[in-house]
């Protein structure tokens, strides 16, 4: 997306949440208020960490500079790419609002989607994880579930790729 198309795209979720909130005033203002200050309550337990991401996004794209990037993660990075996106999806814990910035930042700098596609899948698995999980689970689901995620990452991958690709030659 172009500059001038950035800076003419409408914030719709901002939009839509003022409106709903309007809406809510308009309706039941005690319960408006109530729902303003458990999200201000909300926003404000994750505002710092979103600043972090954020602050480490800028980071990403400062120290990391994209010949390296599209070396070690680009289709010049070939299948050690792919697994390394493996590795790292399965090492990532975290919420959406943390995984997303950053693989961004990634891919502006050089990833190919497939790349992303597979941190995606992968980090489903969370390796630190594996040790509560079984302790729930059993070890036998835990592993099961592990290993096909992983094997079915890298289709997924690969298939997202492709996929966008044909998408943008077509």
């Amino acid at each position: 997306m172009t500059p001038a198309a950035q800076r003419r795209r409408i914030p719709w979720l901002p939009l839509t949440v003022a409106g709903l909130y309007a809406w809510a005033f308009a309706a039941a203002p005690e319960r408006a208020w109530q729902a303003l200050l458990v999200g201000a309550r909300i926003f404000a337990s994750v505002g710092l960490i979103i600043v972090a991401v954020f602050g480490l996004a800028g980071l990403i794209q400062v120290w990391l500079d994209r010949e390296r990037v599209t070396r070690l993660l680009g289709r010049e990075g070939g299948i050690r790419a792919l697994l390394l996106a493996a590795l790292f999806g399965t090492l990532l814990i975290g919420p959406s609002y943390v995984i997303f910035p950053l693989l961004k930042t990634v891919r502006e700098q050089g990833a190919r989607w497939a790349v992303l596609g597979i941190v995606l899948a992968a980090w489903a698995v969370k390796i630190p994880m594996i040790p509560l999980e079984m302790e729930f689970l059993g070890w036998r689901f835990s592993l099961s579930r592990s290993l096909l995620t992983l094997a079915f990452a890298f289709p997924i991958g690969l298939l997202l790729e492709a996929a966008l690709e044909f998408r943008r030659k077509g």
